[in-house]
């Protein structure tokens, strides 16, 4: 499909639509004067290059925009900057409270993150040996071998969990980071895991 209007057209438009202080109806009527040659104006055409420069910050149509392999994302240009200057802020803001911020959806926010290749890691809380701590261990297995007295062992209690505190809950969930591509895991010695 080919467009109608160039840049350079809409832009004439543009500069045209603020002389007339914004009137859709004067902007077409002068715009037709000033450029007889080129294709008519209507109201409607202004009316919605005013809306797409005001919410994309683009002159193209959304279908132009996919035309010319660029993303449309649903954001103003302010707000498309302002999501990873806040994520970089706040690593572990959520999609949601970005979006509530930013009055979009979640899921526009997350197309973004992912279009500037930040992705959420989770945590994962790992027990971190010390280099002391073998000898540590080995006296304790040699201990426990020439003790052969159950009473020690009796009120042990064995469990498969990996974490757990005195209250019992430790939720994961909601613990998580944004961070570039490469994972968190590889710059902070192995203490989080995606």
């Amino acid at each position: 499909m080919v467009a109608k209007y160039s840049v350079r057209d809409y832009c004439d438009m543009y500069l045209i639509y603020g002389r007339c202080n914004g009137k859709s109806l004067r902007t077409a009527e002068e715009y037709a004067r000033r450029y007889p040659s080129r294709h008519p104006l209507d109201v409607n055409v202004i009316r919605r290059l005013d809306d797409r420069l005001r919410n994309t910050g683009s002159v193209w149509a959304t279908a132009n925009l996919h035309d010319f392999g660029r993303s449309w994302s649903g954001l103003t240009v302010a707000q498309a900057d302002a999501i990873p200057h806040r994520v970089e802020e706040t690593p572990d803001v959520s999609t949601r409270a970005l979006a509530r911020e930013m009055t979009s959806s979640k899921s526009t926010v997350h197309r973004l993150l992912q279009s500037k290749r930040l992705y959420p890691f989770r945590y994962t809380t790992v027990q971190s040996l010390k280099p002391d701590d073998y000898q540590k261990r080995v006296a304790f297995c040699e201990w426990r071998q020439q003790n052969t007295d159950n009473s020690f062992i009796a009120p042990i209690l064995w469990t498969d969990e990996a974490c757990f505190t005195r209250d019992g809950v430790f939720n994961h969930h909601n613990s998580h980071i944004r961070h570039s591509a490469c994972n968190p895991s590889a710059e902070t010695s192995g203490m989080l895991v995606s």
